[in-house]
């Protein structure tokens, strides 16, 4: 990498780090739906940062970062596909386009379903978090859970339920607002 793709700014960097943390699951699930080879896959996610990094200065910070990054992904994947196509043809580039848009949907609706989740389980009252997260963590079972609590078995279980229950309704109103224009 050249020194005049350096920004200039001393907070780009910064900004740079937080928005590749932000999206790097994101950018690896999407290319690794694309390319079926994972040593080529990940090739091409580090191809993809290192065009994100080359091309920080021209990114619009008014615009989305994860759209700038799928058509940066979108073109490493394609100049892979060019360059395995001497090879062999894994999957047609109609396919490819379908599959990235696909991918990119399904990715928004749920980080739309994270962030309802994550709005709706702030929202529970504190034992009932502590209670979900303690039974989420997997380092005790329900019964040591519920001994722990002085509870019942059943007791627990039946409360670990409800709030389950009381949170996919949260998440789904949230959704349902989140739809209406």
């Amino acid at each position: 990498m050249s020194h005049r793709n350096l920004p200039n700014n001393d907070a780009r960097p910064h900004e740079y780090l937080r928005l590749l943390a932000q999206y790097d699951l994101r950018l690896r699930g999407f290319v690794f739906t694309l390319v079926p080879n994972w040593a080529d896959a990940e090739d091409i996610v580090q191809e993809v940062k290192l065009r994100l990094w080359e091309q920080f200065d021209d990114y619009d910070p008014t615009k989305d970062f994860w759209a700038w990054t799928c058509a940066i992904a979108r073109y490493q994947v394609l100049t892979h596909r060019e360059k395995q196509s001497r090879r062999r043809q894994v999957i047609s580039l109609e396919t490819l386009n379908l599959i990235a848009d696909d991918f990119v949907a399904i990715s928004e609706a749920i980080e739309g379903r994270q962030q309802a989740l994550a709005d709706c389980f702030a929202k529970l009252p504190e034992p009932k978090r502590t209670l979900l997260m303690s039974y989420y963590s997997g380092k005790e079972t329900m019964r040591e859970l519920a001994a722990r609590l002085g509870q019942t078995f059943y007791a627990t279980r039946h409360t670990i339920v409800r709030t389950r229950i009381a949170l996919r309704k949260c998440v789904e109103n949230a959704l349902r607002q989140e739809d209406r224009p």
